[in-house]
This record gives structure tokens, C-alpha cells and sequence, in this order.
């Protein structure tokens, strides 16, 4: 069974709140989760081809063609320094 510390990284590294109250919960179904990839780990699959994917792909891009504007962006935005687009910082790294 998965333990409690587990949990907590497991937690902490999807930035997700846990409370104690729901460490047992989280537990059990962590640990059937695993039960069940077990399980699929046990099938034979050598006679089985891959499929990669079920839908049909197909380039869909076209050519990129610069058009003249008359919007610049940088100056009709409300913070900019330097000649760039200043923003507020959204990723941090946690240690």
C-alpha cells in the first residue's frame, strides 16, 4: 500500500492540498489505481500491434505570410520596457 509520505510528494508535486482527514481516502484509491496498471502489466500484448493513433492526421498548417498593421502592440500595451511586453511572473520554483 502506498504510503502517507507518498502522498504528501505526490501532493506537493501537483500543487495540490490534502487534508489529513483525506490522507485515508486518497490512500485507497492511490492504491487501487496501482492494483489496476499492475493488472494491464500483466497482459500479453506481443500479438497485439501498436496503434499510435485512431485518428487520421493530416497537415493542416498554411503559409505564413506577414501582413502590414497598423496596431503595435508594444505601444498599445500598458507596461512594456526595453521594447518588450512586461508581465506579472507566473511560474516560481519551489524547493
Amino acid at each position: 500500500m502506498i504510503s502517507n509520505e507518498e502522498i504528501k510528494k505526490i501532493a506537493k508535486l501537483s500543487y495540490l492540498e490534502i487534508k489529513d482527514e483525506e490522507m485515508e481516502e486518497m490512500k485507497n484509491d492511490f492504491s487501487s489505481i496501482l492494483e489496476y496498471v499492475k493488472k494491464l502489466q500483466e497482459l500479453n500484448t506481443d500479438d497485439i500491434e501498436a496503434t499510435p493513433s485512431i485518428v487520421k492526421l493530416e497537415n493542416v498548417m498554411r503559409e505564413d505570410i506577414a501582413k502590414d498593421s497598423k496596431c503595435n502592440l508594444i505601444e498599445a500595451f500598458s507596461k512594456n520596457k526595453d521594447n518588450y511586453l512586461e508581465v506579472k511572473k507566473i511560474l516560481y520554483n519551489e524547493n
